[in-house]
């Protein structure tokens, strides 16, 4: 088998590591479009930013700070009967809510949670846990 002109030119051809491609676009195209795709990927993200970032006015409206109203935590009167514990017993965790607090009360018996109207100076309720 005999090669043909075409054939040897072909084999005697340098490689350029692109294989045929770089022979369609040619090296000099090719390298041009390597180099200038990052370039044309910034300037469409930057143009997207640009049309599609204006928000912030519409997210200052929303993100307006709420209105808080400040409850004055006031100490109870005198009338009011303090907080006893008996024996024993411990206060754990306490939650205030308005006029109510509430003891977490660990004692001989178990655990107890014990429910104060703050501004009666009253207990309300007394729930054991087992």
């Amino acid at each position: 088998m005999t090669k043909t002109n075409d054939e040897t030119e072909a084999a005697a051809a340098p490689s350029t590591g692109f294989g045929d491609l770089a022979q369609s676009i040619g090296t000099r195209n090719l390298w041009i479009i390597i180099l200038a795709m990052p370039a044309v990927f910034l300037v469409i993200v930057a143009a997207i930013i640009a049309i599609f970032g204006g928000a912030e006015e519409e997210e200052a409206d929303i993100a307006a700070p709420a209105v808080v109203e400040d409850r004055a935590v006031t100490a109870p009167s005198a009338a009011s009967a303090p907080i006893a514990l008996g024996a024993g017993e411990a206060a754990g965790a306490i939650a205030l809510d308005g006029d109510r607090l509430a003891v977490r009360v660990d004692g001989p018996d178990g655990v107890v949670v014990v429910v104060y109207d703050i501004a009666k100076g009253e207990e309300i309720a007394r729930i054991p846990f087992e």
